[in-house]
Parts: structure tokens; sequence; C-alpha cells
């Protein structure tokens, strides 16, 4: 049995544990392990949230002086290059955060593990609320997942540079969302769900982080 299988097997089983706590209700147990596991990573992910968001900072600062090199250089690609390589390496910005790269990278493996249990044990069926069938895509469901993703992206702090694209950063992972959950199971929609909640709860710290270091 590989790491993955076994993965994937402790998170569904952990489910069905959850689920006993409710008279067999899966739903609660998606929702219970998808909230355990999320609140789990949430350290991580606050860390490479505040990472991205410093990097993005930085670059902020320095883009007068690239869009100056974009200038002066336009009409020769491989000295437009070179020359914001040493933008970037003259103030001591990485072009690419390599620690958020490798911090996403070691939180896929769970996240990735956590969608394919919710999956399985949203294909065995059940009630949750007014939902009739976890296994079957709803509508209303798909359509409150779809506004909380809309609230986890407006949570966030927004930096200066993206404000006048600020309707469309919300509407365009709001669309998706509900696309994609239109039809999908309702038991996926609910594991979407929490999710958002967790990221709505992460936005607001950190904007009360930037809120608090800008007073200070």
């Amino acid at each position: 049995m590989t790491l993955w299988t076994e993965l994937v097997d402790l998170l569904r089983e952990s489910m069905f544990a959850y689920a006993q706590l409710t008279n067999g209700n899966l739903a609660f147990g998606i929702m219970a392990v998808t909230l355990l596991a999320r609140l789990a990573i949430l350290p991580l992910t606050l860390r490479l949230a505040r990472g991205a968001a410093a990097h993005q900072a930085m670059v902020q600062r320095i883009q007068p002086e690239l869009e100056s090199v974009r200038l002066t250089f336009k009409n020769n690609p491989r000295r437009l290059a070179e020359e914001t390589q040493r933008v970037f390496a003259r103030h001591g910005v990485s072009m690419v955060p390599l620690s958020g790269c490798v911090g996403a990278i070691a939180q896929t493996p769970l996240l990735l593990g956590l969608f394919s249990a919710v999956r399985q044990c949203a294909a065995l069926g059940g009630r949750f609320m007014w939902i009739r069938d976890i296994s079957k895509p709803d509508v209303a469901l798909a359509l409150l997942v779809a506004a909380l993703t809309a609230a986890s992206m407006a949570a966030g702090p927004q930096p200066d540079a993206v404000s006048q694209n600020r309707v469309l950063m919300i509407a365009l992972p709001a669309a998706l969302t509900l696309i994609a959950l239109w039809q999908m199971a309702a038991g996926l929609g609910l594991y979407w769900g929490v999710s958002s909640a967790v990221s709505i709860a992460q936005g607001l710290i950190l904007r009360r982080q930037v809120v608090v270091r800008n007073v200070g």
C-alpha cells in the first residue's frame, strides 16, 4: 500500500468516524475533517500569504525602475531580461519567491488527498439539511459556496496596484466556483464551502495584521 493510498484511507476513515457522531451523517464527517485539516495547515498558509504580500510590496517599490528598464530595452528582449534581473538583484528582491513555492508544494499532497477522500465519501450519498443527496449537485449550495468564495477574495488585504481590478478579482473566482460546483456532487461543495470559510478567516487575520503594522 502506497503512502498516497494510506493518506486517502486515513482521511476517509476519519470522515466516517466523525460521521458516527451524527448518526452516520457523512456530510458532517466531510465538513469536520475538512475544517480540521484546513486549520492544521492554517499557520503555514498564513506564513505563505504574508511572504507573498511582502514580496509583492517590494516589487511594487521597484516598479518605477522596472518600468524604466522596460521602456529603454523594449526592442531588445535579451538585454531587457538581463537588466530586469539586475534591478531585482540590486534591491535584494527575488524574481520568484522560492519559499512560497516550496510551501505550496508541501501542502499539496494533503489537499489533494483530502479532495480524493471527500469525493469517495460524497459518492456514498446521504441527506444534509436541505440537500437530499450529497452525491448529486445542488444549485443552492453552489450559489452559497460561490458567495463564500467571493467573500474570501474580498476579505484579504488588497495591494494598491490591483485595486482597480478588485471587482474582477472577486467576481472571477466566484464565477468559476459556481460553474464547477454546478455539476459536482454536493459533498464536494461542502468541502469547498468549509475551505472558503477558512480562507475568509485567513484573509481577515492578514488584513488585521496589515492594519496593526501600518498603525505601528
